[in-house]
């Protein structure tokens, strides 16, 4: 069993390219489903062009020669079938129907058609797809909801049932009904509307089963992963719980779009490193330096310390996604203003496929597409140019062959050589294999550097470049406008972990351990337990998460064989039986921004707290279905050292909303209310002490002095 292949095929995603198609506008392939609000002459960029499934089969080839192994397909899903604010919801992001597929894109058939023939090719296909939000909630169909054909809802039938959540202050039903999003932080930012899109309520037991399901009929259906849309303006607790139901089935690669333009240390930062312990996510931050200072002017030296302060953060750095352009950004060749454009493009390109993360290659990035009738949505989306002969497309293929056989650019760490304003060289370690990527934005330049590599001569992967190293120093010529890739691959001696696939996972799920050096077989130990193997070879290795009896987020995974063991990686561990759980603290004598931390492991990590109009302190977490749990206070920034209060509090969960108590409940089994009205009152938590000691010195007082009297 052991020497067996992968059960399933599994794809260790750190290894491939992921390509993004927006399917309206890749190809068409049915002409029948066209119409309506079609465009024939493709130049009313708010209405369909004709892209479809069948459109995708007949291109998956030229896909292939790219060398990609996953493409990121736009949302399938039924959408409304009228215009809203002057568009057709070409793009996929209005759904109405979470159990269809939209009829210009064609049929489930067609779906698992796409999957079998691009299996084919050693391609999976990845889905995007949109919990957080339906279609528009004033506008086209108004917020219109159906579950497989049977309409539910529409945003304004929704209104007259919904209630205000005594809780959290919002009226909700199906739908939040709290408005549009007009300040981008606290509870707008997740329970109103994001641009007028009818908003989900996640934790309304049907919407939750509903969102699910729409989505394992993808998995189901032979997805290997899916793109989340949105997850900045979800509660971070169901988004777990979301995952965890979806990771049940097999081992799956899904990543979020948390939309975060600055690395800076804000609160969306730290809320988009948050979602990252969860699930990858796109590097949004990163791209606009990369941009300014390939498209415009900007230091390379300055680049590279932002760089190096944004991958610090992450436990896995490596499974976050990079980009150049996407459906949300003026593509490069749009923005970029200047006489040396395309050879800039060449180099943020070739970046991006070589820094650490896997890289998404936006449709039409090889052929240089760009639209002539403007810059930004929906322009950034044209009709696809079919040409992979070009430069463009040479630097994808080879980088992305490179991925597959240099562990150093799947898995490895990151450190900067050498930089100045024109020139950086930084290079890249997994264990015995090695890369140096090398640019020049500047005029030609002879360059040495300290390098410990053995002594001889490399060629870039690139352009055939040459590197000469002896006695720990390398010298090469830069011209203007040049990017080179030095790579050593040798036999890797030792166990090493580049990766799990999901990092995330509760007992009895498997997860897919990636990296050198395994051999032909040997022992695997989660939290210091042994977990049971399902297959294994030298590079990967498929695991069943084993029961860890622990109060920790995240657990060692250690390989073991031949004797040797390999550095512990982390696995972010749950308990099992999970749901999301609405946690409520009554605000009466507290201020100020608070956090809890518990003694699950679902809460081993800092969870902020929200304060609603209700007067409850609240946020949503994952918590196992019958447990009692145990949380402190703290207060704090995102950045900061977190203060503890001093304050215990206690839970037991046997309901979707636990409000936490100052001692654990006489009988645990009690029926917790399902929307509790009342307030629980607990400890006063910062209230002055000084009067109760004052009163307690001065009764001590009097005792003493009747003592004595009384001789």
């Amino acid at each position: 069993m052991l020497l067996m292949p992968m059960a399933g095929a599994y794809r260790v995603p750190e290894r491939g390219v992921v390509y993004q198609i927006m399917v309206d506008r890749f190809y068409d392939g049915n002409a029948s489903n066209n119409e309506p609000f079609y465009d024939p002459a493709h130049r009313n960029y708010r209405l369909y062009w004709g892209g479809d499934i069948e459109g995708l089969i007949e291109k998956l080839d030229y896909i292939q020669s790219l060398g990609v192994s996953m493409i990121w397909v736009s949302p399938l899903n039924d959408n409304i079938d009228r215009m809203a604010g002057g568009s057709a919801p070409y793009h996929g992001y209005w759904t109405r129907d979470y159990k269809r597929i939209e009829e210009h894109f064609g049929t489930w058939n067609d779906f698992r058609r796409l999957v079998e023939e691009a299996k084919k090719r050693g391609i999976c296909v990845i889905v995007d797809y949109v919990p957080n939000h339906s279609n528009p909630a004033t506008k086209g169909e108004f917020g219109a909801l159906y579950d497989n054909g049977t309409f539910v809802t529409d945003y304004y039938r929704d209104a007259k049932n919904a209630t205000v959540n005594p809780i959290t202050g919002i009226r909700e039903n199906i739908y939040h009904h709290n408005g549009n999003i007009f300040t981008w932080s606290g509870i707008p930012l997740k329970y109103a509307n994001l641009f007028g899109l009818a908003d989900f309520n996640q934790l309304n037991p049907w919407v939750d089963s509903y969102l699910t399901e729409g989505a394992m009929l993808f998995t189901g259906s032979g997805a290997c992963g899916l793109r989340i849309d949105a997850v900045k303006h979800m509660e971070l607790g169901w988004l777990e719980v979301f995952y965890l139901r979806l990771y049940s089935k097999k081992p799956l690669f899904i990543y979020g779009e948390y939309y975060s333009l600055s690395p800076e240390k804000s609160d969306d930062l730290y809320g988009l490193y948050r979602y990252s312990n969860v699930s990858p996510v796109l590097n949004i931050p990163i791209r606009e330096d990369i941009v300014r200072t390939f498209g415009f002017v900007g230091s390379l030296e300055t680049l590279s310390r932002t760089l190096e302060d944004y991958y610090s953060f992450f436990v896995y750095p490596n499974k976050q996604l990079n980009f150049l352009d996407s459906h949300d950004l003026v593509r490069f060749l749009n923005e970029a203003k200047r006489d040396d454009a395309v050879e800039r493009f060449h180099m943020a390109l070739a970046l991006t496929m070589t820094l650490p993360g896997i890289p998404v290659i936006y449709y039409g990035d090889e052929s240089y597409l760009v639209s002539k009738d403007g810059k930004g949505d929906p322009y950034n989306r044209p009709m696809m140019v079919f040409d992979n002969t070009t430069e463009a497309a040479g630097i994808i293929r080879t980088l992305a062959e490179l991925r597959r056989t240099n562990d150093a650019l799947a898995f490895g760490d990151f450190r900067t050589v050498y930089a100045n304003y024109s020139v950086w060289a930084f290079e890249r370690t997994f264990g015995s294999h090695r890369l140096l990527a090398v640019m020049n934005k500047g005029s030609p330049v002879s360059l040495t550097i300290d390098l410990d590599w053995p002594d001889g001569t490399y060629r870039d992967a690139l352009y055939g470049a040459e590197m000469k190293v002896s006695g720990g120093k390398a010298s090469l010529e830069l011209g203007r406008n040049s990017f080179y890739v030095f790579h050593i691959e040798r036999e890797q001696e030792m166990p090493l972990i580049g990766s799990l696939t999901p990092y995330a996972a509760q007992p009895g799920q498997e997860i897919l351990i990636a990296g050198a050096g395994f051999g032909n077989g040997g022992k695997v130990f989660i939290g210091g337990v042994e977990a049971k193997v399902l297959s294994w070879n030298s590079t990967e290795i498929l695991v069943e998460v084993p029961k860890v009896k622990t109060e920790n987020a995240w657990l060692d995974v250690v390989v073991k064989t031949g004797g040797k063991a390999s550095e512990p990686a982390k696995l972010r561990y749950y308990s099992g039986n999970d749901i999301p759980a609405l946690i409520a603290i009554n605000a009466t004598n507290l201020t100020g921004r608070l956090w809890i931390r518990g003694n699950l492991s679902e809460l081993a990590e800092p969870r902020p707290l929200l304060r609603s109009s209700t007067d409850y302190y609240f946020t949503v977490a994952p918590l196992p279905n019958g447990t009692a749990f145990s949380v402190g206070l703290y207060t704090g920034s995102s950045w900061g050292e977190l203060e503890p209060l001093n304050v215990t509090l206690y839970g037991f969960v046997n309901s979707t909303v636990v409000v936490l108590r100052d001692e654990p409940s006489a009988v645990e089994t009690e029926t917790a209310p399902a929307m509790p009205t009342t307030t629980i009152a607990h400890m006063p938590v910062g209230e002055n002490p000084l009067p109760y000691l004052l009163a307690a010195i001065l009764l001590l007082g009097a005792a003493l002095i009747i003592w004595k009297k009384r001789g």
